[in-house]
């Protein structure tokens, strides 16, 4: 039984750490086709993200994010740009943050809560 909890356990840190960026100044893709949620802990990132993601979380600070679909998007790092084509719903608690959207998922525009200081967020035209 010791062995089959401690299988467990890995397979539950492996699937967590999978779409987890805690580096910094790299530059990725992530596909959302084999991981739909993704949190972004580490700093100066440039993080492509193509297909349809569950949900995006965004803790670090100065990363550049290009979004092809998100559900949920949460920024509550600081000094974080990101351009979503089709999202439903934004938070955004940090502080001097720059979203851009396209277009809502299941409405014509998303849900946007904007809670931080100095952040800007609008439709793309």
């Amino acid at each position: 039984m010791k062995h089959f909890a401690f299988l467990f356990v890995l397979t539950l840190a492996g699937a967590a750490a999978a779409g987890s960026y805690g580096n910094n100044k790299k530059t990725v893709t992530h596909d959302c086709a084999k991981d739909p949620a993704a949190a972004i802990e580490g700093n100066e990132n440039t993080i492509t993200f193509t297909g349809s993601c569950t949900l995006i979380s965004v803790d670090g600070n100065n990363n550049t994010l290009k979004v092809e679909s998100v559900k949920s998007l949460s920024v509550r790092g600081n000094k974080n740009s990101v351009a979503v084509d089709a999202v439903d719903a934004i938070d955004v608690p940090g502080n001097d943050n720059k979203v851009t959207w396209t277009q809502g998922i299941s409405d014509k525009r998303p849900k946007v809560s904007s809670l931080g200081n100095r952040n800007k967020i609008g439709a793309t035209k």
